[in-house]
């Protein structure tokens, strides 16, 4: 069985901003972040403030219970950019 890459912060991060930037659909950026391994990122920084509330938020659209819209503008205003600018740099 073939190894899955790692995440990429960067990439999510680009990813991200397409969304930002109005140049991707809601559902489509959650599809990329999904299988760029945002909810594994995400866990492995549940400490870093805001973090808690972009996890309960994703968990929302796993159920399908939240519009993409929505839960990515948690992710925005608990400060996704930032966390995955510090996760690129590193």
């Amino acid at each position: 069985m073939e190894e899955r890459p790692p995440p990429s912060p960067a990439k999510l991060r680009n990813q991200f901003q397409d969304w930002v930037s109005e140049t991707e659909m809601p559902g489509r950026t959650m599809s990329y972040l999904k299988t760029g391994f945002l909810p594994e990122i995400l866990e492995a920084q549940a400490e870093v403030d805001g973090v808690a509330e972009m996890l309960e938020a994703w968990a929302t659209w796993e159920a399908g219970t939240t519009d993409p819209a929505i839960v990515l503008e948690v992710l925005k205003d608990r400060g996704l950019d930032a966390l995955l600018a510090g996760l690129a740099e590193s």
